[in-house]
């Protein structure tokens, strides 16, 4: 029979692992021992274990363990009994309820304490509510304080929550304790993507012409911040890219963009914008060279070949990836693209400006550690000829595009596409 694949969206014993990738799924304790000793190896080399985790429905409702242990507790149900649906996938479960919140938050802590996984990230976050996000992150952090939690701030459909009951929506990303949400805003100012029209286009894929309000959605972005949805960086986490939809390139090139060279560039453009962003960054492994499947906007039942990474494009994009790896450097190093919210609205010296004619975004910051003050421009496809930049007294950190022979002075030129990082340290 044909190889069925799919990403493990149809959840019922949540506290069981997933036997496909064991040598012997036969044996829990082979289930056990692997899993441990993946984490393990991970942990060791200084790379935490993020899980996508998916309470907010399980793979059918009747007959379910929740649905016999008490029928019409465990989920949410509509006015005329039916089951709600704010997952799309035909249930939802009841967070505000307390076994069922008590269950989740049981299930993350036995993750995080059994297999010392290092993170959790939710799907449709905002089917659960505040209340037991909150709890369920002050139980994980005294397991571990560094643990990372963030989630999709919105549902697959409509929920059916009791009145009064705030959800863990990207509009109540404020009452948030602890945990961060993707901020789309940023991203769709970016690329419009997520439930865009694949032909519409965002601050780095429009040449034409800049829409004013995505260039407000990019610089809250830069801040830290999630459109006006929250001022906090530690609940941001800025994007382009995740698994779901289609990858950078790809997303690119079905906006009818097809000259490899400029797809290129803006793809490099939407990531240094990213990775010189306050809060947390997260990027799609393989955007580094540029990694495609193909045009498919949906592969979570698509074969290896569509989701393999291809790492024939790192030899062909080397220079690509020696551009994120010194952008991560920076990003990790760097004490003013990691500020508290309080540093970022008192601190005069972050700050993020556009000019052109909004194609051009100048930002800049202090590290505390060296002492250095950073500027970073990053000018898109609209740009003008003959602009330039003044980086008088900076010494060059990045210039994405590797212009050859490219001083610094105080007419630096720019061009379309380009991200310049340049410091000068305080007299």
């Amino acid at each position: 029979s044909a190889m069925s694949f799919n990403w493990g969206y149809n959840p019922l014993n949540y506290n069981v692992l997933e036997g496909g990738y064991s040598t012997n799924p036969n044996n829990g304790y082979v289930r056990i021992n692997e899993f441990k000793q993946l984490v393990q190896a991970y942990n060791n080399a200084g790379i935490g274990i993020i899980m996508d985790v998916v309470y907010n429905h399980t793979a059918s409702l009747n007959g379910t363990n929740f649905d016999v242990l008490m029928p019409g507790y465990y989920y949410r149900y509509t006015a005329n009994g039916s089951p709600s649906n704010g997952s799309g996938c035909g249930n939802e479960t009841a967070s505000e309820n307390y076994m069922f919140r008590k269950f989740m938050i049981d299930s993350v802590c036995f993750w995080a304490k059994e297999y010392k996984l290092m993170g959790f990230r939710f799907d449709l976050m905002a089917v659960h509510d505040v209340e037991t996000m909150n709890m369920l992150v002050v139980a994980l952090k005294e397991i571990n304080p560094n643990i990372v939690v963030y989630g999709e701030p919105w549902t697959g459909g409509t929920v059916s929550a009791p009145s009064g009951v705030k959800m863990a929506t990207q509009d109540n990303a404020s009452y948030y304790q602890g945990y961060g949400q993707f901020n789309d805003q940023g991203r769709d100012a970016l690329i419009k993507g997520g439930m865009n029209g694949v032909s519409a286009k965002g601050w780095v894929t429009n040449s034409a012409s800049v829409n004013s309000a995505d260039v407000s959605n990019v610089i809250y972005a830069l801040k830290g911040q999630t459109g006006t949805k929250t001022n906090d960086p530690n609940k941001t986490v800025n994007y382009v890219t995740c698994h779901d939809n289609y990858t950078l390139y790809d997303r690119i090139k079905v906006a009818g963009i097809s000259d490899e060279a400029t797809v290129k560039k803006m793809a490099m453009l939407a990531n240094s914008v990213v990775l010189t962003s306050n809060g947390t960054t997260f990027i799609l492994a393989g955007e580094e060279f540029l990694r495609t499947k193909g045009g498919n906007e949906n592969s979570y039942n698509a074969t290896y070949k569509v989701n393999e990474l291809d790492y024939s494009l790192k030899i062909k994009n080397y220079d690509m990836f020696q551009n994120y790896q010194a952008l991560i450097a920076l990003k990790k190093s760097t004490s003013g693209l990691c500020l508290q919210q309080l540093d970022i609205i008192l601190d005069h010296a972050y700050t993020a400006t556009a000019s052109q004619n909004n194609s051009l975004i100048t930002l800049t910051f202090s590290d505390s550690t060296t002492g250095r003050t950073y500027k970073v421009v990053h000018a898109n496809g609209a740009l003008a000829s003959g602009v330039t930049a003044d980086f008088d007294g900076y010494t060059l950190y990045l210039d994405t595009l590797n212009v050859s022979g490219l001083t610094l002075s105080a007419s630096t030129p720019v061009q379309p596409y380009q991200t310049i990082i340049a410091y000068k340290t305080a007299e």
